[in-house]
């Protein structure tokens, strides 16, 4: 009966392995190589955006990944008058691909993949395993939890707020008023705003809560080259993409060495990207 039970372990352990080895090869094989995106070449794609915007910069992430030509405009904070158009939505990003309009971004890059899809670009089953149920689920933790603990991180100080909004100083579609304006009133608005966005997250630590936030996501990747195992998925485009919106800040940098494993995934993932405008 031992004799039995041993040879019953070890064939459900074959038999779990093998499972395992042709689940592994069936997302390798179903994974998007290349550049799928080039089908939008002949697309007018504008993307209205802060730079420092998290939605913004993983819209941008998924884009870029996916070789999807596009331009931006930088959209004045305090004025808002390059998206005058859009009356009933005043956020972003907003897209416009030809001449219709797109906003939220989790809708934006659904559009862009189905769009890739009608274009016979991409398979159903690339789709199905860039966007699994699991890559999906990141991507709105990304959204949820990651990217809302981003504000207070950068603006814990009038000083990290000032550094937060230095980005208006390359935008050269700002005039110089626009660029002081924004830099002086801007950084003081978020720096005032920063105790009501921890309230209503009911934050305590921000940057405690921004560390356990990332450690969940080092938990995910451990042991995998990405979470979507030999490339990027949705999920590691959008949690990279929150994260490059803080890219060269105080927060980003400490993050980075705070968490090893965090720093050497982001470094992958910039070997694998070729960035779009910024």
């Amino acid at each position: 009966m031992v004799v039995s039970a041993l040879a019953a372990h070890t064939s459900w352990k074959a038999h779990t392995a093998q499972r395992s080895y042709c689940s592994t090869a069936t997302r390798a094989a179903a994974a998007i190589t290349g550049k799928p995106g080039a089908v939008f070449a002949d697309a007018d794609i504008m993307v209205y955006q802060y730079k420092i915007c998290p939605f913004c910069n993983k819209l941008k992430a998924v884009m870029d990944f996916l070789g999807i030509p596009y331009k931006v405009t930088e959209v004045n904070p305090l004025t808002k008058k390059e998206i005058k158009f859009s009356k009933d939505y005043q956020k972003v990003p907003i897209v416009r691909l030809d001449e219709q309009y797109l906003h939220d971004s989790p809708a934006i890059i659904q559009a862009l993949l189905d769009g890739l899809k009608a274009r016979g670009a991409v398979s159903k089953d690339q789709l199905d395993a860039f966007a699994s149920p699991d890559a999906m689920n990141w991507a709105e933790w990304a959204d949820k939890q990651l990217a809302v603990l981003l504000f207070p991180n950068i603006t814990r100080s009038f000083g990290e707020s000032y550094q937060a909004f230095s980005y208006v100083q390359g935008v050269s579609t700002f005039s110089a008023l626009d660029k002081a304006a924004n830099q002086a009133l801007g950084s003081f608005a978020m720096w005032m705003a920063q105790g009501k966005i921890k309230k209503k997250y009911n934050i305590e630590d921000e940057r405690e809560a921004l560390y356990g936030a990332l450690r969940q996501w080092t938990t995910e990747i451990q042991g995998k080259k990405f979470s979507g195992g030999a490339v990027p998925n949705l999920g590691d485009l959008c949690v990279f993409g929150c994260l490059r919106a803080i890219e060269g800040l105080d927060a980003h940098t400490e993050a980075m060495q705070e968490e090893k494993a965090l720093a050497e995934w982001y470094a992958r993932m910039l070997g694998v990207l070729q960035y779009g405008p910024i």
